[in-house]
């Protein structure tokens, strides 16, 4: 960069002039140098670096996993080229790419059009993980390549983790962007992190049930599990037959879920949505649509946890669920586990079938332990908790 320290100007006539000119202006000069000399090295630390990341190939077989955790370490905006010309085939992922530098663009060189990184059949372990704060990751579709894994009949466990997308971090973004065919566990996990906004991305077929899976189960995974929603926003998404829950939010003060659709028509799924655990507290779900066809969903919407192990019997806290659309699941709205909060205005209808957890029978609306919070009318008392002997 240069100095910005010009020569100064002699415009009028007589030495004695030009000498006090010329004295006046380095003075001023070397004032000025010192304050930009001091002021430049800040912003040149900050200067944007963008790469097409060359290095990473998506018209060949071979991993991309080094060169794009490269470009990830080295460069802010990382724009990598789609799906588009003959002879595509993605970034195929063999180890973890991981992204750890804050302000990070992730993204398409061609957006809208998508790109695509492929696990490879040999990766044991998530495509990517990202730990940093105010990135962003759009228009990308992450495949887990389920089918073709080597693990691919391994359920996952605290010692086994096949998840597509790990995130965390604060006011990050994640926008029109895929996650879809992870082997188990969930297509995208979001852990300890606030004020971020997941939208207008898919989240699908991820997982399987043992149907599917030559009667192994442990097999399915969650669309998009959150764990701590604190100040975010998770909106205008689209989630479809997911084996586990399409999405799963935690909950946290400030936290707005809405105009998500779910939609089970070829794949079962044991909910569409569950909202609430005991450790958080605050969240407004609303004008969400959740749809299956028979013996495709089990619960559509969830508040609270009791249906599930790991709830312990926990309360959920403070939760507002209101306006949202429940039709066809076997039970379409189970409020089961809530300490303070309100569930309002939500329309559901056409319980039908007979496959759901705890032998629960088809239902539109049904509510048990409640405690402090105002319900909409029309509920049946039914326990949905996990354990429940059946009859």
């Amino acid at each position: 960069m240069n100095s910005c320290c010009e020569s100064p100007r002699t415009g009028s006539s007589g030495s004695a002039g030009v000498a006090r000119r010329v004295r006046r202006t380095c003075l001023g000069t070397m004032l000025v140098a010192l304050i930009v000399g001091f002021w430049i090295q800040v912003p040149a630390a900050t200067q944007s670096t963008t790469t097409t990341c060359q290095g990473a190939n998506p018209y060949d077989a071979e991993p991309d996993s080094g060169a794009i955790q490269d470009c990830l370490a080295r460069f802010d905006r990382v724009l990598l080229e789609p799906a588009g010309r003959p002879g595509y085939a993605g970034y195929f992922i063999d180890d973890t790419v991981r992204l750890r530098r804050d302000g990070v663009l992730l993204t398409s060189a061609k957006a809208p059009a998508k790109v695509l990184f492929i696990a490879m059949p040999t990766l044991a372990v998530p495509m990517l993980r990202a730990e940093a704060n105010a990135f962003e990751i759009s228009f990308v579709r992450f495949d887990g390549n389920r089918d073709e894994r080597e693990v691919r009949n391994r359920p996952c466990s605290v010692v086994r983790n096949y998840r597509n997308v790990e995130l965390s971090g604060v006011a990050f973004k994640v926008r029109y962007s895929e996650s879809i065919r992870a082997v188990c566990a969930s297509g995208m996990t979001i852990g300890a992190s606030s004020r971020f906004e997941v939208a207008d991305s898919w989240f699908y077929e991820n997982g399987r049930q043992p149907e599917d899976a030559g009667d192994v189960a442990g097999l399915w995974a969650d669309g998009l599990n959150v764990f701590n929603t604190t100040g975010a926003t998770i909106r205008d998404n689209a989630f479809w037959d997911n084996t586990d829950v399409d999405l799963v939010v935690h909950g946290g003060p400030g936290c707005a879920v809405y105009r998500n659709t779910i939609e089970h028509f070829d794949r079962y799924g044991f909910a569409g949505m569950q909202v609430g655990f005991p450790e958080r507290s605050g969240c407004e779900i609303s004008e969400n649509r959740v749809s299956s066809a028979r013996d495709r969903l089990g619960f559509g919407i969830v508040v609270g946890c009791h249906p599930w192990a790991q709830c312990e019997g926990g309360y959920a806290n403070d939760l507002w669920v209101h306006d949202n659309v429940v039709q066809g699941a076997v039970v379409n709205l189970a409020v089961d586990g809530l300490n303070g909060g309100t569930v309002e205005r939500n329309v559901v209808a056409g319980a039908q079938g007979a496959r759901v957890m705890n032998c629960l029978e088809p239902a539109d609306y049904i509510a048990a332990h409640v405690v402090n919070a105002r319900l909409q009318n029309g509920f049946r008392v039914r326990v949905a908790d996990f354990g429940v002997p059946c009859p």
